[in-house]
């Protein structure tokens, strides 16, 4: 993504939007600190890539094994269901 400072944005905004048009994206800059991030209304964002990938995902066939997945997790400690003697 490419940097631009906010004067340069002011100075020139008819030449970054033909850019933006082309597929470009930009952050704009103030005093080296980002203000805004400029991109192209048909570009997909990041929210509807993720949704197509989730989407193609099949969780029904992911064999999940919920104890597996935590038995480093869990607090080994004593309780009243499992005492320790």
């Amino acid at each position: 993504m490419n940097k631009i400072t906010l004067e340069e944005i002011t100075q020139n905004l008819n030449h970054y939007l033909q850019r933006v048009q082309a597929g470009e994206s930009f952050v704009v800059f103030e005093a080296n600190q980002p203000i805004a991030q400029i991109t192209s209304a048909q570009s997909e964002s990041i929210l509807d890539a993720f949704d197509k990938f989730r989407e193609q995902l099949n969780s029904e066939a992911i064999d999940l094994d919920s104890d597996e997945i935590f038995a480093d997790v869990r607090d080994p400690s004593p309780t009243p269901e499992k005492p320790c003697w």
